[in-house]
């Protein structure tokens, strides 16, 4: 079922449950927001890669405002709910996007593959011990309790924009993991640089709480 939603491109990709802290500063980024909290809106993110924005979304709602400034910026953090396509889109009058979006779902539920899973988290933790990264509990504990793993494990494995949005927009939980354990197995074969790894994986953004 359609439904229209506003939308804010950024330089990053939400996943389902992801939580992530945002600084919103421009005055329509502003009006946005305060639409959203005032009326218990969801909006969308999609991820902007060059001059693309990405077709494939996630919707995310507003859970805390941490800090609001005198000019009515305002730190605040959202947390990713279900995905979404984007079949049009067009400009508010206060000067953010709208979009008509449709449901984005998993071909077939449940697919998972405990097997290749467990061959990811094997190869996860490899990477970790020989980069020296030290992962919160609470991420292990969200792991363990996500209902979607592929999208938790995506958060830390070192994957850029593109990979990210590619996790995204596949529509299997098998072929997300897959995907994953493919890209561990090569991360594996380049611990020489293991440093520009540890980099990418520790200052990815995404919050664990």
């Amino acid at each position: 079922m359609n439904e229209i939603i506003p939308i804010f491109p950024l330089n990053i990709v939400l996943f389902p449950d992801s939580i992530y802290p945002l600084h919103i500063f421009e005055v329509r980024y502003k009006k946005m927001i305060d639409r959203c909290i005032n009326n218990d809106e969801y909006f969308g993110i999609v991820s902007k890669i060059d001059y693309d924005i990405a077709k494939i979304g996630c919707s995310v709602r507003v859970t805390r405002v941490i800090k609001t400034y005198d000019n009515g910026s305002m730190d605040i953090i959202v947390k990713g709910y279900k995905r979404f396509l984007v079949e049009s889109t067009n400009l508010h009058k206060d000067g953010y996007l709208e979009a008509v979006v449709t449901p984005f779902n998993d071909n077939e539920y449940p697919d998972f593959s405990d097997d290749i899973f467990q061959r990811a988290i094997n190869r996860l933790r490899n990477i970790i011990k020989k980069t020296s990264i030290q992962l919160s509990n609470s991420f292990w504990e969200n792991l363990r309790s996500a209902k979607e793993k592929s999208y938790k494990l995506a958060e830390k494995s070192g994957l850029n924009l593109r990979q990210q949005q590619e996790i995204l927009s596949l529509a299997s939980e098998r072929d997300r993991l897959d995907y994953l354990d493919d890209h561990l197995k090569k991360l594996e074969n380049t611990l020489d640089k293991a440093n520009t790894i540890r980099e990418i994986i520790m200052n990815d953004g995404y919050l664990n709480q």
